[in-house]
């Protein structure tokens, strides 16, 4: 069965994958090709995994309350620290 397409898995089964092809190329067990493979395939999925990411912190939103005790939005802002 060929691998699904890259771009068409959600973050969790994409982390998934990468979760397991790490765990396969820690074990030193598979032939050289294979690592290869696994290796340009988990680096494909761990860009995909930041992507979406992005993307999502792109999407949230801060919920501030003013000095008038009114609550308006404000675009996330990553701190020094997160």
């Amino acid at each position: 069965m060929a691998d699904p397409k890259i771009s068409d898995l959600d973050f969790e089964h994409a982390y998934q994958e990468l979760e397991a092809i790490v765990e396969r190329m820690e074990r030193g067990d598979q032939a050289l090709e294979t690592s290869l493979s696994d290796f340009e395939r988990g680096v494909a999925l761990m860009k995909h995994c930041h992507g979406v990411l992005k993307q999502a912190e792109q999407k949230v939103d801060v919920l501030v309350k003013d000095n008038d005790g009114l609550f308006s939005t404000e675009p996330f802002e990553e701190t020094a620290n997160g």
